[in-house]
This record gives structure tokens, sequence and C-alpha cells, in this order.
């Protein structure tokens, strides 16, 4: 028993971190939602323009509006070329939390139109 709780008190924040999610919202390029809150439509070629240039994309949540970075489950990997044609447009997100140091990504496993 003791073992058991060891392991569980050990393993815990590693075993809270991998839990799954899908997260609905707008593919957005990070750099100009954060400095003018520049998103949709309007902004979707921008929006695909930065992300050319490197800016990472990312989803800002219905209902939160938060921001949140997605990335991809492979190493020395980015998600950009699977959410550019979404830029400016809602989709869903599917994939696992990862969190460390404060900073909370979702890894990218599935991205699918969002429904209207």
């Amino acid at each position: 028993m003791r073992c058991v709780l060891v392991f569980v008190l050990l393993f815990a924040p590693v075993l809270l971190a991998a839990e799954k999610a899908s997260v609905t919202g707008e593919v957005v390029d990070s750099a100009c939602w954060i400095k003018s809150g520049a998103k949709g439509e309007s902004h979707r070629t921008c929006a695909q323009k930065c992300a050319d240039a490197g800016i990472p994309l990312a989803l800002v949540e219905d209902g939160t509006n938060k921001l949140i970075w997605l990335y991809s489950v492979d190493d020395m990997e980015t998600p950009t070329k699977e959410l550019r044609p979404y830029a400016g447009r809602r989709v869903t997100v599917t994939g696992t939390w990862a969190e460390r140091g404060g900073a909370k990504i979702l890894l990218v496993e599935k991205i699918a139109p969002a429904a209207p």
C-alpha cells in the first residue's frame, strides 16, 4: 500500500498532464491576436502570412477567449501546415494537455472544422 501511495504522489503531475481534451475555437496567429486582438475572416490572409514567417498559430477558445498554444505530438515538428488552412476559422482540436513550470500546451492529434 505504501508503494502505491508513493507512486501516486510522485507521478500524479505526469498523469494529470496527459489529460485528453477537445477544444473548439478560432485559429489565430499568436502575435497579431496578443498585440491587437486581430482575428476573423478579415484577418485570415495576414494570419497565414504570419504563419509562413514562423509566427505560431494558436487557438482562441470559444466561450473563454483564452489563447491555447498548439504543438505537435512529434518532436521538431509544428502543427502549422495542418492549421494554416483554418486561419481565421473555427475548428475543434483534439489532443493531450502537457504542462510544466506553469506553461500549458495542447499536443495536437486531430483538427476538424467546427460545427456552425
